[in-house]
């Protein structure tokens, strides 16, 4: 078994014992977006090295395909940073990184159409997978 393994199998138990004492589920694919976001970040959480609304604003020059992918980092991002709480102290308000993030996933779903239902998804559950990674954080 290699580090990934490892790490999305730890994953997948801290995110279901969380959503269990919690008593919530997310949809199951949205539990595995979660699962495998928090497995990525697991070894390397290098997060909010440039600041988020810079990055929305120069995602809206990007090319559809290049846009999506940062709008997806980005709405990444302002989970991990809003569910962990890094730098709290320093945050503009309370909610900004959840705005932000809901945004990104909002725009990421309706950068082409159809839009996507994961990321559409992802901007409507952010507060509950926020929770939930919290209590990973927690636990």
């Amino acid at each position: 078994m290699n580090n990934w393994d490892i790490y999305v199998k730890e994953s997948y138990d801290l995110v279901r014992r969380a959503e269990c004492e919690l008593t919530v589920n997310l949809a199951h694919e949205l539990e595995a977006y979660v699962v495998h976001l928090f497995a990525h970040y697991l070894d390397k959480p290098r997060v909010n090295t440039v600041p988020v609304g810079v990055k929305l604003l120069s995602a809206q020059n990007l090319p559809v395909q290049a846009r999506k992918q940062m709008l997806k980092d980005i709405g990444d991002e302002c989970l991990l940073i809003n569910s962990m709480e890094w730098g709290k102290h320093r945050w503009p308000t309370e909610v900004y990184y959840s705005d932000m993030g809901q945004m990104a996933y909002m725009s990421r779903a309706y950068a082409e159409r159809p839009p996507e239902d994961l990321f559409d998804d992802l901007a409507y559950e952010f507060q509950t997978a926020t929770k939930i990674l919290r209590k990973c954080r927690i636990n």
